[in-house]
């Protein structure tokens, strides 16, 4: 596949996700009114602020596993194997569960180092600095790789040969870099917009609830194509 081909593709993907990116973005709108004018939110949000701040690291680690590992699983049990647990799903689990968790850590990381060069507010250039950041060079350059050679590697049972083949070919980022990334994009950009507007301890809470609520409308709008359910197995996401 050359880049055009690639281009093709990515546009078809992003068509393919219009629909539910904009139920994500419905949902996204509806928790930013309550997080802005609804007392109880605030509070409720103000107390996962607390538990970010003592957990550290670790809040980042399970909220992912959670929102990235666990709850694909969970829904494609549900949803698609008529609630038959097998293998499969475990080992899936098992396997993407340390992954997710790192890279949580690695997000939250990243957050902090965008807080210490850009500083804490949310002023619309500050979070539009921060989303170009994230979206045009963390995100392509290292969050995307990163998955994609994970799975590949994952997929091709740990073997680091056949896995190296395919991450340093030009399909990699023709079939498969480049039509994730715009699919990513239609999702993120208005996603780490709203992340980079909460205060800095709610900023990896809100990323793990984007997370879940990309998965969850990816779920019920695809639930009646089988094949659309593979799609599930990597998550859109950071």
């Amino acid at each position: 596949m050359n880049f055009r081909d690639a281009f093709h593709k990515a546009l078809a993907g992003a068509k393919a996700n219009l629909l539910p990116g904009l139920l994500l973005q419905a949902l996204m709108l509806v928790f930013f009114c309550l997080y802005i004018s609804h007392e109880g939110t605030r509070h409720f949000l103000a107390n996962i602020a607390n538990i970010k701040r003592e957990a550290g690291y670790q809040f980042a680690f399970f909220s992912y596993i959670i929102a990235a590992a666990f709850l694909p699983e969970l829904l494609r049990v549900a949803f698609f194997q008529d609630g038959r647990l097998t293998r499969a799903n475990v080992w899936s689990f098992l396997t993407a569960a340390p992954f997710w968790g790192c890279i949580g850590m690695l997000i939250d990381y990243f957050y902090r180092l965008q807080i210490s060069w850009f500083g804490p507010g949310d002023s619309l250039g500050t979070v539009l600095t921060k989303m170009v950041v994230d979206q045009f060079i963390f995100s392509p350059f290292l969050c995307l790789p990163l998955t994609l050679s994970y799975f590949i590697w994952r997929d091709a049972g740990f073997r680091i040969a056949p896995a190296a083949r395919e991450i340093f070919s030009l399909s990699f980022i023709t079939d498969r870099a480049i039509p994730s990334q715009v699919a990513g994009w239609m999702i993120w950009i208005p996603g780490v917009s709203l992340v980079y507007f909460v205060h800095s301890e709610l900023q990896i809470p809100v990323a793990a609830l984007i997370q879940t609520f990309w998965v969850l409308v990816l779920t019920f709008t695809s639930r009646r194509t089988v094949s659309r359910a593979s799609s599930l197995r990597v998550p859109s996401g950071r």
